[in-house]
């Protein structure tokens, strides 16, 4: 589904992995101009693998799309160097956006966060 929103933003997937640790490898090698992430992923969580990805490499936006929406989730993936935090429940609506926003150097978030 995301690929869709994605691709449906005329925007184009150049990797995907099934893991935090692949996507940290898979962002290394291919260098994509924005990465997105969740905070439960396997064998190398979310808030870890942006850490590794926001030491190694600083310019790459993050975004992550996850079903968290409490607060201390959202501070967590800002620590760690996200620009953006989006409910997967309203990725179709907002993650365009998001990158959008991300990309032009702003940060955004979901309207959805419970504060």
């Amino acid at each position: 589904m995301l690929r869709y929103i994605i691709e449906s933003d005329k925007h184009c997937v150049v990797g995907e992995a099934e893991n935090g640790r692949a996507g940290v490898s898979a962002a290394e090698s291919l260098r994509p101009d924005l990465i997105l992430l969740d905070v439960s992923m396997p064998v190398m969580g979310g808030f870890p693998a942006a850490r590794l990805l926001n030491a190694q490499m600083p310019e790459l936006p993050i975004i992550f799309v996850t079903q968290h929406d409490e607060q201390s989730y959202v501070d967590e993936a800002f620590r760690c160097g996200a620009k953006g935090y989006v409910i997967k429940q309203a990725a179709m609506t907002e993650l365009p956006n998001a990158i959008r926003t991300v990309m032009t150097g702003q940060v955004f978030c979901s309207p959805l966060i419970r504060f």
